[in-house]
């Protein structure tokens, strides 16, 4: 929901278009930029309710607007996908079913849930995962914290420190030292501390399979 996630998707839709139907070709795109720090305040006090209803209304702006297809481009607020595929006639591409595709590619079948706290510790992705036959595997308590610090502290605010990448790096490695074989970047601003196709280890950039998967349904 940040402007940095805004931006990723847009850059990603155009970067991926371009590389696979040639120069030039842009995809149609209708982008509904909320006010994050409302979503963020809500988050807090979890009400998740009202974010609902904020993300349904949206998305009903982009239904009439001309919307063929939808994606809330961000993890977290997956936890209101339901409310938003209620509110609309038109498909809305889930992030967590184009991690399962991509992970089922691999020939894996184990993750590294990194994201929010809300993401690791809720109960949105954990159990949708678990259900299509991913084993996964969360941070540790205080790794969630930082993580979590990380990301609402630094990369919402366009803010990447060597430091933190070391400390995310870390963490990932544990966590695939517990049996999570495959990264899972399940918050879009991880992707401005790690590469998908450089890392030393496999990693799933949610947002990267998500465009890939609105692209493919377009």
């Amino acid at each position: 929901m940040s402007w940095e996630s805004t931006r990723t998707y847009y850059s990603l839709l155009n970067e991926f278009t371009a590389a696979s139907r040639g120069p030039w070709h842009q995809p149609l795109i209708l982008i509904d930029s909320l006010d994050f720090s409302e979503i963020v305040a809500l988050q807090r006090t979890g009400d998740w309710n009202a974010t609902g209803r904020i993300l349904a209304a949206s998305a009903q702006r982009l239904e009439r607007g001309g919307a063929t297809i939808l994606a809330i481009t961000a993890n977290t607020m997956h936890v209101n996908f339901e409310q938003v595929v209620a509110s609309v006639e038109v498909p809305v591409i889930d992030i967590r079913e184009a991690i399962v595709d991509e992970l089922r590619e691999r020939g894996a079948s184990s993750l590294s849930l990194l994201g929010t706290k809300y993401v690791m510790a809720g109960n949105v992705f954990t159990p949708y995962l678990s259900g299509a036959g991913v084993d996964v595997v969360v941070p540790e308590e205080n790794e969630q914290l930082e993580l979590q610090r990380m990301i609402f502290e630094e990369l919402t605010q366009g803010i990447v420190l060597e430091s933190s990448r070391s400390t995310f790096l870390g963490i990932a490695d544990h966590c695939r030292a517990r049996g999570g074989e495959v990264v899972g970047l399940c918050c879009t601003e991880f992707g401005m501390l790690v590469d998908e196709t450089a890392a030393s280890f496999p990693v799933i950039d949610s947002t990267k399979a998500h465009v890939r998967a609105l692209l493919a349904h377009s």
